[in-house]
């Protein structure tokens, strides 16, 4: 098998977009739910539960998606860690 070369790059890894866009939709539905449900009139979903939830499932996703099969791990020069494209 030859070898392949990776490119660095800047982009977020696809873990990382799913879990933000989940993030951002679970703050869209706590909106929506504390707006236009009935039921959360009297008793809205607290910033608090909110937030914890937002973390709760963004994390859940970001470790269920699996990487993509052109994304890698690069080492540069100095030691550090970066993302890559082969």
């Amino acid at each position: 098998m030859a070898p392949t070369t990776a490119t660095p790059t800047r982009a977020p890894v696809r873990k990382v977009t799913f879990g933000a866009v989940s993030g951002a939709l679970v703050t869209l539905i706590v909106g929506i739910l504390n707006t236009y449900v009935p039921f959360f009139e009297a008793k809205p979903i607290s910033g608090e539960i909110s937030g914890a939830l937002t973390t709760v499932v963004s994390f859940l996703v970001s470790y269920m998606v699996p990487p993509d099969p052109t994304e890698t791990v690069l080492q540069n020069e100095e030691g550090k860690t970066r993302s890559g494209k082969i």
